[in-house]
């Protein structure tokens, strides 16, 4: 007797809803919405320090509408060489960030959450030139992250973006945790060659862990 392989049916039940069936979509619905509603909540009490389920459930309406606009396109893009999970939290991320863009509950600084925000003019000019050239490689590290692979770009999100350690990457995306520091070492490098001026951005990164 064979038995069921549940990342195999993961992937068919994506290609169904990229097609547009309704009962797959249905079935995905029941399937993935705690998932998903479990990842909102823990990502949003990491960068707010609490997780309102008023807001839990509006970004989890909005993620479910991410996967279903433009004719379906985020659920096309499924790679199924990696988990499911793994893609739905980048989504989440992404939601999360949009929400609170718009409510203007951003942190000071998205990357590092053990940092206390200072009052309004407290920063020094310096400080404050630091932040701004932060912010702006952020911004272009996520800009430059959509040019690369798919394993690649979930390497580098969840190492330099989402703070994840080589365990929990290594678990996210089926991988030997000893094998992530060269997979991303060779990610870095090819980010390196697109976008030169980042290379020292990940290294300053690195040197802080």
């Amino acid at each position: 007797m064979n038995t069921p392989d549940p990342h195999r049916e993961e992937a068919e039940l994506v290609a169904r809803c990229a097609l547009g069936d309704r009962a797959a979509w249905e079935s995905f619905v029941d399937r993935y919405g705690p998932l998903m509603a479990a990842l909102v909540r823990r990502m949003l009490a990491r960068r707010t320090g609490r997780a309102r389920e008023v807001d839990v459930d509006e970004i989890t309406a909005e993620v479910f509408l991410a996967l279903v606009r433009r004719e379906r396109v985020l659920l096309k893009r499924f790679d199924s060489r990696y988990r499911l999970s793994t893609y739905l939290g980048v989504i989440c991320r992404t939601e999360v960030l949009r929400h609170l863009r718009r409510g203007n509950r951003l942190p000071l600084d998205l990357e590092d959450p053990t940092r206390v925000p200072e009052a309004a003019g407290a920063l020094g000019p310096s400080r404050a030139l630091e932040d701004r050239e932060r912010e702006a490689a952020i911004a272009t590290l996520r800009a430059a992250l959509q040019g690369l692979e798919e394993r690649d770009r979930l390497l580098l999100t969840m190492k330099y973006l989402d703070g994840m350690d080589y365990r929990s990457i290594g678990a996210a995306l089926g991988l030997n945790p000893e094998s992530i520091g060269q997979f991303l070492h060779r990610a870095k490098q090819k980010l390196a060659q697109e976008v030169p001026h980042l290379r020292a951005f990940l290294a300053e990164t690195a040197d802080r862990e």
